[in-house]
């Protein structure tokens, strides 16, 4: 499964902030420097989706803020499921 992410580095706000046409917007407390942000990005990815941090990779965009992130699992309908749910939440703040 692949899903776009509009990372925001340095965020005071983690975790999901809204989704948007182009994507999931997600806050990550790391700079974006060195790969902090995207190391704690994948962190979060995986755990929202469930799957191992293995299971997590940037597939375009390691060095923007735009990203394509491919998620491996046998179950991406669960998956959809999750981040579906995550999403609703978030409208409600």
């Amino acid at each position: 499964m692949t899903i776009e992410i509009v990372a925001r580095p340095g965020s005071q706000r983690r975790g999901l902030l809204r989704a948007e046409p182009r994507g999931l917007v997600i806050g990550v407390a790391s700079p974006a420097e060195k790969g902090k942000a995207n190391d704690e990005l994948i962190a979060f990815i995986a755990h929202i989706a469930g799957v191992a941090r293995g299971d997590v990779s940037i597939l375009r965009g390691a060095g923007a803020r735009k990203k394509v992130v491919r998620i491996a699992s046998a179950q991406p309908s669960e998956i959809a499921r999750r981040l579906s749910m995550l999403v609703e939440e978030a409208k409600q703040r």
